[in-house]
C-alpha cells in the first residue's frame, strides 16, 4: 500500500533545507510512499523537486509572516493575539490543502511551517513530523518552542545532536538523523577545463573556499580577518566566497567587500554569488572553510568531504559531529581569526597532509552521510509512526 506524505516548506529562495528535502523525496521508496510538496507559489527551488518527479502544490497562502525573522517573532507566534490573527488565514489555507491531498502524514521542513502547517495538520487530525534543521538562539526561543510542541504534538527529526538538545524535557520523541548527500554528484576529480581561468585564479595558486548564504552568523567577517594573516604566510593563496545574500540581509555583501578592501586582501578574494556548479568549484579548491557561529549541521561539509577536501571549521553546533578534528580536518573556536588563520596555513602549506585528511573525509562521508542510507532511516520513522 502506498501512503501519501505531504511535505510543507514556505521558502521562496534556495537553501540547504530545500535541497535536502528534494533529495530526500527523490530517494523515497515510491512503492511505499507518495510525496507531495506544498510550497510557496514563487519558490525558486522547485527545479530540484521536478527532477525527482514529485507532485507539487503551490497551495501556501500569501503572507508577510514568511519574510519575518524568527528573532522578531519571539513568543508572539503562539501567545500574541496579533500574530495569531495574522497566522490564522495561513493555517486555514494549509488546512484546506491538507484536506484535499488527504495525506497519511504531514512532514514540515521549516520552522515557521512547524508551527503553522503543524497546527493545520492537527486541525485535520493528521500526524506531524517536524524536520528540525535550526538552532534557535533568539530570545524566548526555547519558551515558544515548548509551547509549540505542547500544541502540535509532533514527532521530531533533528539533523544533529546539537539540534536535538533543544527538545530536552519536552513531550515529544526526537530522532537524530543527519542530512544526506547524493555522493555520486560529489566525488574527487579535476575541475572543468577553463574554470580556473574564468575565476581569474593564477595557475597553481592554493585555493580555499567557503560555500553558503551570505548572512552574519555564517562568519564571513571572521574568515576575512583570518585571510589577511594567511596571505602573510602564503601570499599567492586565493579565497572563493560562494553564495549570495538572503533577502533580509540586503547590504551585507557590500559590507563584506568593503571589509576585504579595508584589510587590503581584495585582490585575493573571488566573489562568485550563487552557483549551480558547486561540485566543480569544490574540485578546484584545496580545502573548505566553515566559519559559522551556531551551525546546526553544515551540509556543505559533507559535500566537500565527499569531494575529498579537508575542512577547517568552527567547533560550533553540529560541526564536531561531522568533522573529526585532526583526522578529516581542523576545528577552531568561533570568532577566532588568528586561530583560524593558523589552521588554514597549516593545511594550505602541507598538501600531503591535506590530501590524507581529504581521503579520510571521503571515507567518512560515504559511510555515514549517503542520501540513500539517510532516506531509509527517515522511512523507518514514518513506519514507526504509522504502523504496519
Amino acid at each position: 500500500m502506498t501512503r501519501t506524505i505531504a511535505y510543507v516548506d514556505h521558502a521562496d529562495q534556495v537553501g540547504g533545507a530545500e535541497k535536502s528535502l528534494c533529495e530526500l523525496v527523490a530517494h523515497l521508496d515510491r512503492k511505499r510512499w507518495e510525496p507531495v510538496i506544498v510550497h510557496h507559489p514563487d519558490a525558486r527551488w522547485l527545479r530540484y523537486a521536478k527532477e525527482a518527479g514529485v507532485q507539487l502544490r503551490a497551495d501556501l497562502p500569501p503572507s508577510k509572516l514568511y519574510a519575518t525573522r524568527r528573532g522578531d517573532l519571539g513568543v508572539g507566534v503562539l501567545a500574541s493575539l496579533k500574530r495569531l490573527f495574522r497566522a490564522a488565514p495561513v493555517v486555514r489555507g494549509i488546512a484546506r490543502a491538507i484536506r484535499s491531498i488527504a495525506p497519511t502524514l504531514v512532514h514540515t521542513n521549516s520552522t515557521k511551517m512547524h508551527l503553522m502547517a503543524g497546527g493545520a495538520a492537527r486541525i485535520q487530525g493528521v500526524p506531524v513530523i517536524w524536520h528540525m534543521r535550526d538552532l534557535l538562539t533568539e530570545p524566548d526561543a526555547h519558551r515558544w518552542l515548548r509551547r509549540a510542541v505542547d500544541r502540535v504534538c509532533p514527532e521530531v527529526i533533528a539533523i544533529s545532536h546539537a539540534v536535538a538538545t533543544q527538545f530536552e524535557g519536552m513531550p515529544c520523541r526526537v530522532h537524530v538523523i543527519p542530512n544526506g548527500v547524493p555522493l555520486d554528484r560529489f566525488r574527487p576529480g579535476n575541475p572543468p577545463e577553463g574554470l580556473r581561468e574564468e575565476l581569474e585564479l593564477p595557475p597553481g595558486s592554493p585555493v580555499a573556499c567557503i560555500v553558503g548564504r551570505l548572512t552574519p552568523w555564517k562568519g564571513h567577517r571572521t574568515l576575512l580577518r583570518a585571510w589577511r594573516r594567511v596571505l602573510r604566510e602564503i601570499p599567492e593563496a586565493h579565497l572563493l566566497i560562494i553564495g549570495e545574500v538572503a533577502f533580509w540581509d540586503g547590504g551585507y555583501e557590500d559590507e563584506l567587500r568593503s571589509l576585504a578592501q579595508m584589510l587590503e586582501i581584495g585582490d585575493s578574494v573571488r566573489w562568485t554569488r550563487f552557483r549551480e556548479d558547486v561540485p566543480d568549484l569544490l574540485r578546484l579548491s584545496d580545502l573548505l572553510v566553515l566559519a559559522s557561529e551556531g551551525e546546526p549541521f553544515g551540509r556543505v561539509l559533507i559535500e566537500a568531504m565527499a569531494t575529498g577536501l579537508p575542512i577547517v571549521g568552527t567547533a560550533s553546533g553540529g560541526v564536531p559531529e561531522i568533522v573529526i578534528d585532526g583526522e578529516t580536518g581542523l576545528l577552531v573556536p568561533t570568532k577566532a581569526p588568528d586561530v583560524m588563520a593558523d589552521a588554514l596555513v597549516e593545511l594550505l602549506s602541507a598538501p600531503p597532509r591535506a590530501r590524507e585528511m581529504g581521503a579520510a573525509g571521503r571515507l567518512r562521508a560515504c559511510e555515514h552521510f549517503d542520501i540513500r542510507r539517510v532516506t531509509r532511516e527517515v522511512e523507518e520513522v514514518y513506519q514507526s509512526i504509522l504502523g504496519a
